[in-house]
């Protein structure tokens, strides 16, 4: 049962209420996506996405059975019913699927029948490695978009922590390292410049039909509006903008078996003016997955999950994340990060892999695993980024270690070459 705000106040709790996310948007914006729906239940498509076309899921009529598709939903795509429970009708035979939020019409996916092992992945051997087209994405832009990125940070005089410069050099030691396995690497990215040839300008328009949407004509009430703007806009061009673009390259050309998505993750400082280096230093690596109620709303999200789901590319996905994390954990002193909100499921037994629903692993179209190990602030690690390259290993506070981006790509690429050699069981 869905219970609604009468129509007027729903708007002036919605409006005051998204401000506030707006405010402390890392602590309050997984509870805004989980209760979005029912504030509002007509979501339509995300900003710069594109209505679905449902006749891409014609290929998978009578291709999974309910039991399969079930233990997919609720270990890796979407745990929660009263999330999906909206959008989706879960029938013996088949599943019906809101198309359009807020109208009639219904996609229907007609299951094949049970057999013996269903609700169970089939094997599948993807080996070998060689031949293989892997992307390799290194996240964010870094060079003189870093600030706006908000990626960047300096302590004194030392030289500055920029993401996007970092994880292209882990890119490049990657490749070369696949490269002598036979496999055909891409990078997605070459440079410290934008994929997209848009930029900030290109999106003030659509950064006012969104501030309309969210403060209504009362922006005089809004602090920093103009601010806010422009850091709207701002978002448009370097996140969103920049990774559909991306997508395009990946979904259209590259057409790779596999995407690596390179990060680095960050953790809040305690004080943001005196910057002091944090003691956590992790690592974790995601697969696509945990959907929430107000990403479900969307009909773009709500169909690449079911077209993700439908293809089979978690088990993929798990197997490779699973064998990467588990190179972390042998080749590197940092444990594994653990997630306590909704907008992530543990995925699997392997310590460090879990599901998340992000654009760059929802919108590139063939299995993807995210890797967010390194904190950058962390006092461990960023002594480990100003040692910058070197030959060998050296002590990083005790440990002997190779140089951080010669570290991070060895974990992966050990990671890749065991999930090559084995059967997804």
């Amino acid at each position: 049962m869905v219970f609604l705000l009468p129509v007027d106040k729903k708007k002036l709790f919605l409006k005051h209420f998204v401000f506030i996310v707006l405010v402390e948007v890392s602590i309050f914006f997984p509870i805004f996506l989980c209760f979005f729906p029912l504030l509002l239940l007509k979501a339509e498509v995300t900003q710069l996405g594109t209505s679905p076309d449902w006749s891409r899921l014609d290929a998978y009529q009578e291709k999974i059975s309910p039991s399969s598709f079930r233990h997919a939903l609720d270990t890796v795509y979407c745990s929660r019913d009263e999330w999906w429970q909206p959008w989706l009708s879960m029938e013996e035979n088949e599943v019906r699927i809101i198309k359009e939020s807020g109208k009639e019409g219904w996609y229907t996916l007609r299951f094949k029948q049970e057999s013996d092992n269903s609700g169970l992945p089939a094997p599948l051997n993807i080996s070998p490695l060689s031949g293989r087209t892997i992307a390799i994405d290194p996240g964010h832009i870094g060079g003189a978009w870093a600030e706006m990125e908000r990626r960047h940070f300096q302590l004194g005089d030392q030289a500055p922590v920029r993401e996007g410069d970092l994880t292209l050099q882990v890119a490049i030691h990657l490749a070369s390292k696949l490269r002598k396995l036979g496999v055909h690497p891409v990078l997605v990215r070459k440079n410290l410049e934008p994929v997209t040839p848009r930029r900030t300008a290109d999106f003030l328009s659509l950064a006012e039909e969104w501030a309309a949407g969210v403060f209504g004509q009362e922006t005089a009430d809004f602090p920093d509006y103009q601010k806010r703007l422009q850091e709207r806009a701002e978002l448009l061009f370097y996140r969103v903008d920049e990774i559909h673009a991306r997508a395009r390259l990946i979904n259209e050309k590259i057409r790779p078996d596999l995407v690596v998505c390179l990060h680095l993750n960050a953790a809040p400082w305690a004080d943001k003016e005196k910057r002091e280096l944090v003691e956590r230093n992790d690592y974790h690596v995601l697969v696509n997955g945990a959907y929430m109620g107000g990403e479900l709303a969307y009909d773009d999200q709500r169909f690449e999950m079911l077209l993700r789901l439908l293809s089979g590319w978690h088990h993929t996905e798990q197997l490779v994340a699973e064998k990467v994390a588990a190179s972390f954990a042998h080749h590197t002193p940092m444990p594994a990060f653990v997630y306590r909100g909704p907008n992530a499921i543990k995925v699997g037994e392997v310590e460090g892999v879990w599901a998340r629903n992000l654009l760059a692993n929802r919108i590139y179209r063939c299995p993807v695993i995210f890797l967010e190990p390194y904190v950058a602030n962390s006092k461990s690690t960023y002594t480990h980024i100003q040692l910058g390259h070197y030959d060998g290993v050296r002590n990083v506070e005790g440990i002997q270690r190779k140089a951080l981006v010669e570290e991070y790509a060895e974990c992966v690429v050990q990671g890749i070459v065991e999930a090559y050699s084995q059967e997804i069981e």
